[in-house]
């Protein structure tokens, strides 16, 4: 079970703000550089939480894979907190009901499951997972257990907040937790210094928050402060007022990995009977086509519809017992219906998956809000009074998961739908948007009957007595699309077309979602990211020219193991993709050099973090001058095997994970490097941790960089990278900084402010009569020439002949250490794009090989 693609940018969203944040050691600070950094300027500041740690947000909706995310970002977040303080792994993943909290323990201690797998692998099988019962129980919690490997605990956020007899254990003294004596923190008033909470509170956990929209009394942000912990990451689809979102996830980029069912169709009906005869009827010819699926080779689908009843308590209501026995009057099988209410759990210990397992109905009130997911609900029928607006919103987002994570052959098993029966249909539609945003889509990716339905579509129409006014406003941002329909069908159930006329609008829907998400390739926005920006659109005169531009970027034939690829068998070349095989212990260790040991190691503009990829990530490992005089004593009275064994568990920790290099390997690498030091050198290891760390790691970047360079001029060589148009420039940016005015032939209405050469760059070309247009490229989400580094040149231009020009400007003030291998690369590149394409790099001072002077770089432009 791999990351997908946005599953891998929350994670890289994670990472960026966790270097920011290791590089200034300030949460606010850091949350502001993350997203002036995206162009999102008027994003709200961070909310300090009380505890004091950084505390922030991942926004993913519904059916996203927020636990697997969580998961991966367990292992992240220990990498930078072991670099900073400390060798305890604790992770407290809290969630909000016994329900979840059941389902995650399972799964983690199942060594089967995927998610189980993940852990294993992230944490090289050193990982213990425990409930409270044994964290009270001692035995498994030791500090050589959270020293040693990682120890998860699942917990409900109730069993903390110390509501009652049973939770109160956690707070009280307990003997079995004696091993913790000298680290524990009695932090909350009423707890025992011996305590479990004060035990965890000691070893400053690091703490997941699990649907932390329900985390807001402030009984539970106590509970929080309690637990003293070193960094909280909220995973919600809907995040609570005042919450540090670091990343967003859009609902189409879940629609694009096949994880949900969209569009949603909406379909309102004349009456309750209509709804469930409308609902049996859709089931069937959906299993039918979930049949056909299966015969040509897909997978086993059953489709179930969820039947929301009323509650007793209403006068006249369809509860749960009459919407049985209207089924069952309906011929529908007993076998085939199950309930599952606060009083009644049909659904216990069947497995709904199972080929064998009968269930297609599932009769509800509400039970079904949260924590129960099935990818073959499909249809949710509400069976609410007709002259009151149908409340969907808590159980929409059960029926939202795609079966297998994948789409389907038969285009109606790619989407859900929802039967209603409502003379206020207007009102049931802002139910539904409401179920949306709980489920963590956006109100503005709802579209209204009257926006949606053609006028020669037969039989389809607005609801009786709602106008346009009624209805909530679809205002999309550019390039969005509605992942929800509605549709109002006044005609019997009965009728044969019904069901027909149902499927034909949700194909047409489907048609449109499908043609916005091939038109955005994949480059989402949510509408709160979009909001904090200043945006400029693309000028008019080069809008139709922008549309039909590709640039090219190189490809390599998809690797064996990859599920999807082109239909050509060509995926986008990575630069990690070059590193297959790579070996850093199979390298020379001769010519090892220290790094200088005076002033700051590193010193690096925040702004500019990851935009290479975080190859320049700064590091904080020094030790305090009581650590080195105790770790030099301790070392002192080891031999010299021993000594270098010690110290390279210590290197390979101060130096951290260096993906894609397998930690086994780095750790091999550094013992021949340790091998090479005298007694006396080996004491300075310890001293000089910096210089140490830092030559290390410049030696295997560059290990790895000429080894990539070499396997892509070899790939080249062989014909076995080749390159393609395949890069659309967007219709419109958002600078992160505005240059000071607009430029008539900029590519967009204003263009991102540059420093230094880039700023005098920028001048020249406004006025440079043989440029057509210019834009300033955006570093870190631009356009990227790929291969053994990524590189975003500074300028993408394009002269009045129609060639494409390529701009690197290297001024004074910069390290142009990768400059040799920018020059390879863009020569490169344009060897193989043709003649229509240049690659340029700019210096202010001398240049070296393969570069322009300032002079020499205005001559040649003016006249290209």
């Amino acid at each position: 079970m791999e990351l997908n693609a946005y599953q891998g940018q929350v994670l890289s969203d994670l990472r960026l703000y966790l270097q920011r944040w290791q590089a200034c050691d300030d949460a606010v600070l850091a949350y502001r550089a993350h997203w002036d950094a995206q162009g999102a300027l008027h994003m709200p500041g961070y909310q300090p939480a009380r505890h004091g740690a950084p505390q922030v947000c991942a926004k993913v909706p519904t059916a996203g894979g927020k636990t697997f995310i969580g998961l991966h970002a367990t292992a992240c977040i220990f990498e930078q907190l072991q670099r900073r303080k400390g060798d305890a792994r604790l992770c407290i993943w809290l969630v909000p009901s016994l329900s979840i909290l059941q389902q995650v323990l399972t799964a983690l201690r199942n060594p089967e499951h995927p998610y189980r797998q993940t852990l294993n692998r992230l944490f090289e099988g050193r990982v213990t997972v425990l409930d409270k019962s044994e964290l009270l129980a001692g035995g498994q919690f030791s500090l050589d257990e959270v020293r040693d490997g990682l120890v998860l605990t699942v917990l409900s956020y109730d069993s903390l907040r110390a509501t009652n007899k049973e939770n109160r254990k956690l707070y009280q003294e307990n003997s079995a937790l004696d091993d913790f004596a000298d680290r524990a923190l009695a932090l909350a008033e009423g707890t025992d210094p011996a305590s479990l909470v004060a035990a965890m509170a000691g070893l400053n956990p690091l703490v997941i928050v699990d649907e932390s929209h329900n985390v807001t009394s402030g009984l539970s942000q106590e509970m929080l402060c309690n637990l003293n912990p070193a960094f909280v990451l909220e995973l919600t689809a809907t995040p609570r007022a005042g919450a540090n979102i670091i990343s967003f996830v859009d609902a189409m980029a879940l629609r694009d990995q096949h994880m949900v069912k969209l569009p949603v169709i909406v379909r309102n009906l004349p009456d309750q009977d209509a709804v469930l005869s409308h609902a049996i009827d859709l089931r069937a010819r959906l299993e039918a086509d979930a049949a056909a699926e299966l015969t040509e080779g897909g997978c086993r689908i059953r489709p179930i519809v969820l039947v929301q009843a009323e509650s007793k308590s209403k006068e006249g209501a369809r509860s749960f017992e009459r919407a049985k026995a209207d089924l069952l009057e309906r011929g529908i099988p007993a076998e085939w219906i199950k309930l599952k209410t606060a009083e009644h759990d049909e659904l216990k210990g069947i497995d709904l998956l199972a080929a064998d397992c009968p269930v297609r109905f599932i009769i509800t009130v509400n039970a079904l809000k949260e924590g129960w997911d099935c990818p073959f609900a499909y249809i949710l029928a509400t069976l609410a009074d007709r002259s009151a607006p149908v409340d969907v919103e808590q159980i929409l987002g059960r029926i939202l998961r795609q079966p297998y994570v994948r789409k389907h052959g038969q285009e109606p098993l790619n989407m859900s739908y929802v039967l209603t029966a409502s003379s206020v249909f207007s009102a049931t539609l802002a139910s539904i948007v409401a179920g949306l945003n709980r489920a963590g889509f956006s109100r503005r990716d709802f579209r209204t009957p009257d926006e949606l339905i053609a006028p020669a579509s037969p039989g389809l129409a607005p609801p009786s007595g709602v106008t346009q006014a009624d209805l909530p406003l679809f205002n999309p941002p550019q390039g969005h699309s509605p992942v929800a329909a509605a549709i109002s069908l006044h005609s019997s159930a009965a009728e044969p077309t019904a069901v027909e006329a149902t499927l034909a609008f949700a194909l047409q829907a489907n048609a449109e979602l499908e043609q916005a998400s091939t038109a955005l390739q994949g480059r989402y926005q949510a509408q709160e990211v979009r909001a904090a920006m200043d945006v400029c659109p693309v000028r008019a005169q080069f809008a139709d020219e922008l549309a039909r531009l590709r640039l090219p970027q190189f490809f390599q034939a998809a690797p064996a193991n990859l599920l999807f690829g082109s239909e050509d068998g060509q995926v986008f070349l990575e630069k990690e993709a070059l590193l297959a095989g790579f070996q850093i212990a199979d390298c020379d260790v001769n010519n090892f050099a220290l790094a200088p040991t005076s002033g700051d190691l590193v010193k690096l503009d925040l702004l500019r973090i990851g935009e290479t990829g975080g190859d320049y990530e700064p590091t904080r490992i020094r030790l305090k001058e009581p650590e080195i005089r105790k770790l030099r004593d301790y070392l002192s009275n080891l031999d010299g095997d021993a000594k270098r064994r010690q110290l390279s568990g210590l290197v390979n920790n101060w130096l951290g994970k260096m993906p894609p290099l397998a930690d086994s390997d780095l750790r091999a690498y550094i013992d021949k490097l340790l091998a090479r030091l005298s007694p006396a050198e080996l004491d300075q290891v310890v001293e000089q941790q910096h210089a140490y760390v830092e030559s290390i790691r410049q030696r295997v970047r560059q290990e790895m960089q000429r080894f990539a360079r070499q396997r892509f001029r070899d790939g080249l060589g062989l014909g076995k990278i080749e390159l393609r148009a395949s890069f659309a420039l967007p219709t419109e940016i958002s600078p992160r900084q505005k240059a000071a005015y607009a430029a008539d032939n900029s590519l967009y209405q204003r263009e991102e402010r540059g420093n230094g050469l880039e700023e005098r760059m920028s001048d020249f070309l406004a006025d440079c009569a043989n440029v057509r247009w210019w834009h300033r490229n955006q570093s870190g989400k631009g356009f990227a020439l790929n291969g053994a580094i990524k590189h975003y040149p500074d300028f993408i231009l394009c002269l009045q002949s129609g060639v494409i020009v390529l701009l690197e400007t290297k001024g004074g003030d910069r390290d142009n250490s990768d400059s040799a291998a920018k020059i390879e690369l863009g020569q490169q590149w344009e060897a193989a794009a043709g003649r229509n394409y240049r690659y340029r790099m700019v210096f202010e001072t001398t240049p070296p090989s393969g570069a322009l002077s300032w002079a020499q770089a205005c001559e040649l432009l003016r006249n290209l």
